[in-house]
């Protein structure tokens, strides 16, 4: 006798969090994640995200079906024939760095998120989100899980010193959720999480002989958000059941390769596929 039948039982008694990480164009990542994920019958209770892992997160909330991952998938596509991030953006970045100010208006992003945000209020989902922010004004993590939904992902994604931040229901000027928290699996575990799913498409450190100076300096900034999420993984208790799936190291630096976009969502199915098979979790 098959041994599916069972698995899904015993599923529907956990309460599943999906966790999806930032990581700028890695997210496409996520999408060949997704649809292992929820091809292998993982369907989550629960969702929450930050930065590009909630422009992902809301379609699967508000239907985590495998027709939802399709529709990911053309738009990511989309975003690779016609990048959210203006090309003189990425110059401006670079400017920005290198002491000159500039800022892409964000436009192109906003126009995508409006045209395929599925609802327009994230309390409207059809399984509960959660997006995290950083408050400019005090540097504090804020979750959402009701609110205007493209302010919310335009806010969450507004990565700083590219996207400008976004005003938010709460009078407050917003950025980018990964800044503090890129990996929120603290946040995962409040919600009563048995069952942790991790999406992580976060970028590690280049080995030393692919560091530019470019992306040495920006060392620092990803040596701050990576001691955060290794605190985070120290706070989720061992009680809790963990599938981890990771995207290898990336071999740019600076995340903003849309060409790299094919490739990136065949390489996030094969490490969910990887994933699942030395989990344990599917059986049959």
């Amino acid at each position: 006798m098959s041994l599916w039948p069972r698995f899904r039982r015993r599923a529907r008694r956990q309460h599943t969090v999906f966790v999806l990480s930032g990581g700028a164009v890695r997210g496409a990542a996520q999408v060949g994640m997704l649809r292992e994920l929820l091809g292998a019958g993982l369907v989550p209770d629960a969702v929450v995200a930050v930065s590009a892992g909630a422009l992902n997160g809301l379609p699967v909330a508000n239907d985590p079906t495998l027709e939802q991952v399709d529709l990911l998938e053309e738009i990511w596509r989309e975003v690779a024939e016609r990048p959210p991030v203006r090309s003189g953006a990425l110059r401006t970045w670079v400017s920005i760095l290198r002491g000159r100010p500039g800022f892409d208006t964000g436009e192109r992003l906003r126009e995508l998120i409006e045209e395929y945000a599925p609802v327009t209020d994230l309390g409207d989902t059809l399984v509960p989100i959660h997006v995290g922010t950083t408050a400019a004004s005090t540097g504090s993590l804020c979750w959402w899980s009701d609110g205007p939904s493209v302010d919310i992902l335009c806010a969450s994604a507004a990565i700083p010193g590219v996207f400008p931040s976004v005003p938010l229901p709460d009078g407050d000027h917003h950025l980018d959720g990964g800044v503090l928290s890129n990996l929120p699996l603290r946040y995962a575990v409040s919600l009563g999480a048995t069952r942790l799913v991790v999406l992580d498409v976060a970028a590690d450190f280049l080995p030393a002989e692919k560091q530019t100076a470019l992306t040495s300096m920006l060392t620092g900034f990803r040596a701050a958000t990576t001691e955060l999420t290794r605190q985070e993984w120290l706070d989720v208790p061992e009680s809790i059941e963990v599938l981890h799936v990771e995207l290898p190291v990336a071999s740019s630096g600076l995340d903003l390769d849309f060409g790299e976009t094919e490739a990136l969502l065949v390489e996030g199915a094969e490490a969910a596929r990887g994933a699942i098979a030395a989990s344990g979790w599917i059986t049959g």
